[in-house]
């Protein structure tokens, strides 16, 4: 029986860069505390997610698998003995892609490049990454990174099936605008009640065991981001760790009220034949 630690961690997304990376070190020290190996950040986590992207504003942070800031995060992998897998906006020469970087403790990084763009990253001038996803083995477990929309690419189970994956993860972004966002004191109105039920389906599965139609017997780890960026966007995070037999093992719902909006990270430890 083969084992893989998997640790999943949402980070507040509105503090800029240097804040950011405290925040990752500090879920990343926690995560290998309790015996991790891998954890998983939100899809553009390293450089905040913002809906309204644009030429000028990708460009402005984008950065190479050995930039500044990228570096850091692989010294974080090597220092807390831990895979990383962190979304980040990549340049490679002119060319920009919705990325995640892969930061293994003991080998050079590398990225794994979404799909299936979104119209607003279209316009915002970013490259496809290639149509096959990509493979991490850790501790002999195949794993794929599909990158948020990429999950509703057509075959994708099949592809994955020919690739000997075993296990996904799923970064993503959190959805949501500041003004869907509630107050902890609008929770004693009728009509703010309301609105946090409306949305806390969309952010919270009550089931115990996934009824999942496309990639059976594919578990995954999932990560959505969480907080302001820009100046509508607001995610509403959300985590899930869910196992090979469809089994939820850990969960962190999201939310729309802002001022419970935490870093906070989930992990499990999960069983391969």
């Amino acid at each position: 029986m083969r084992t893989l630690h998997v640790a999943a961690a949402q980070i507040h997304s509105g503090f800029g860069i240097p804040e950011t990376l405290r925040r990752i070190e500090r879920q990343m020290a926690m995560a290998s505390l309790a015996g991790a190996e891998v954890i998983l950040f939100a899809e553009g986590a390293l450089h905040g997610y913002d809906y309204d992207l644009t030429a000028e504003s990708v460009r402005a942070i984008a950065e190479p698998p050995d930039g500044p800031n990228v570096k850091q995060i692989a010294g974080m992998a090597a220092k807390y003995a831990i895979t990383a897998l962190v979304g980040f906006f990549e340049r490679d020469g002119e060319k920009i892609f919705n990325s995640v970087l892969i930061a293994p403790p003991d080998q050079p990084c590398r990225s794994g490049r979404k799909y299936c763009l979104t119209p607003g990253e279209i316009a915002a001038g970013l490259t496809p990454g290639p149509k096959e996803r990509p493979v991490v083995e850790l501790k002999g477990v195949r794993c794929a990174l599909v990158i948020c929309a990429d999950a509703g690419l057509d075959g994708l189970q099949e592809d994955l099936r020919q690739q000997g994956v075993e296990y996904r993860f799923c970064p993503a972004g959190g959805g949501g605008k500041i003004g869907d966002m509630l107050h902890e004191s609008d929770l004693v109105t009728e009509a703010g009640q309301t609105k946090y039920r409306e949305h806390r389906v969309q952010v919270f599965k009550t089931d115990a065991i996934l009824d999942e139609k496309d990639c059976l017997y594919t578990g995954f780890t999932a990560v959505n981001a969480l907080g302001p960026v820009g100046r509508q966007t607001c995610h509403q995070g959300h985590c899930m760790i869910v196992d090979n037999h469809r089994v939820m093992r850990a969960q962190i719902p999201g939310t729309i009220v802002l001022e419970h909006m935490q870093d906070q990270m989930i992990h499990a430890l999960l069983c391969f034949p």
